[in-house]
Protein backbone atom coordinates (compact mmCIF):
# COMPACT_ATOMS: atom_id res chain seq x y z
CA UNK A 1 0.00 0.00 0.00
CA UNK A 2 2.81 2.22 -0.55
CA UNK A 3 1.69 4.10 -3.39
CA UNK A 4 -1.81 3.34 -3.31
CA UNK A 5 -5.06 5.58 -2.20
CA UNK A 6 -8.46 4.50 -1.81
CA UNK A 7 -11.21 6.25 -3.59
CA UNK A 8 -14.28 6.86 -1.72
CA UNK A 9 -16.97 6.69 -5.02
CA UNK A 10 -20.58 7.82 -3.93
CA UNK A 11 -23.87 7.53 -5.36
CA UNK A 12 -27.40 6.89 -5.04
CA UNK A 13 -29.37 3.63 -5.24
CA UNK A 14 -32.94 3.18 -5.69
CA UNK A 15 -34.95 1.67 -3.41
CA UNK A 16 -38.38 -0.06 -4.98
CA UNK A 17 -40.55 -0.78 -2.26
CA UNK A 18 -39.63 2.15 -0.11
CA UNK A 19 -41.86 4.85 -1.50
CA UNK A 20 -39.75 5.02 -5.42
CA UNK A 21 -36.88 6.64 -3.12
CA UNK A 22 -33.12 7.07 -3.40
CA UNK A 23 -30.67 5.84 -0.74
CA UNK A 24 -26.70 7.11 -0.33
CA UNK A 25 -24.46 4.85 -0.82
CA UNK A 26 -20.66 4.58 -1.05
CA UNK A 27 -17.89 1.84 -1.82
CA UNK A 28 -13.96 2.33 -1.67
CA UNK A 29 -11.74 1.77 -4.63
CA UNK A 30 -7.75 0.96 -4.27
CA UNK A 31 -6.11 2.74 -7.05
CA UNK A 32 -2.32 2.49 -7.45
CA UNK A 33 -0.71 6.57 -7.94
CA UNK A 34 3.00 7.34 -9.69
CA UNK A 35 5.13 9.17 -7.84
CA UNK A 36 4.84 12.07 -10.82
CA UNK A 37 1.19 13.06 -9.60
CA UNK A 38 0.70 15.05 -5.75
CA UNK A 39 -2.57 14.44 -4.56
CA UNK A 40 -4.17 15.90 -1.14
CA UNK A 41 -7.23 14.80 0.24
CA UNK A 42 -10.41 15.69 -0.53
CA UNK A 43 -9.11 15.95 -4.34
CA UNK A 44 -11.31 14.69 -7.33
CA UNK A 45 -9.41 11.87 -9.16
CA UNK A 46 -9.68 9.93 -12.89
CA UNK A 47 -9.10 6.72 -12.32
CA UNK A 48 -9.02 3.49 -14.94
CA UNK A 49 -9.32 -0.33 -14.64
CA UNK A 50 -5.96 -1.85 -15.75
CA UNK A 51 -4.42 -5.44 -15.14
CA UNK A 52 -4.44 -6.73 -11.56
CA UNK A 53 -1.51 -4.75 -9.94
CA UNK A 54 -1.91 -6.09 -6.22
CA UNK A 55 -4.77 -8.64 -4.27
CA UNK A 56 -6.58 -5.76 -4.19
CA UNK A 57 -5.50 -3.01 -6.67
CA UNK A 58 -7.79 -3.14 -10.14
CA UNK A 59 -7.23 0.79 -10.79
CA UNK A 60 -4.63 3.14 -11.98
CA UNK A 61 -4.25 7.03 -11.39
CA UNK A 62 -4.69 9.04 -14.18
CA UNK A 63 -5.33 12.78 -13.40
CA UNK A 64 -6.28 15.34 -10.53
CA UNK A 65 -9.01 17.82 -10.85
CA UNK A 66 -8.06 20.23 -7.18
CA UNK A 67 -10.66 20.95 -5.23
CA UNK A 68 -11.91 24.66 -5.89
CA UNK A 69 -10.94 24.40 -9.71
CA UNK A 70 -13.81 25.33 -12.33
CA UNK A 71 -13.19 21.85 -14.17
CA UNK A 72 -14.46 19.54 -11.31
CA UNK A 73 -17.79 18.33 -11.78
CA UNK A 74 -20.11 17.76 -8.38
CA UNK A 75 -20.36 21.20 -7.48
CA UNK A 76 -22.73 22.89 -9.83
CA UNK A 77 -24.07 26.22 -9.60
CA UNK A 78 -27.43 27.28 -11.13
CA UNK A 79 -27.72 30.13 -13.12
CA UNK A 80 -29.96 32.99 -13.17
CA UNK A 81 -33.25 32.66 -15.53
Amino acid sequence: MNRTIIVCRNYLHYVKKKYQRYEKRHSNIAAHISRCFRVKEGDHVIIGQCRPLAKTVRFNFLKVIPVGSKSGSGNKAFAAV
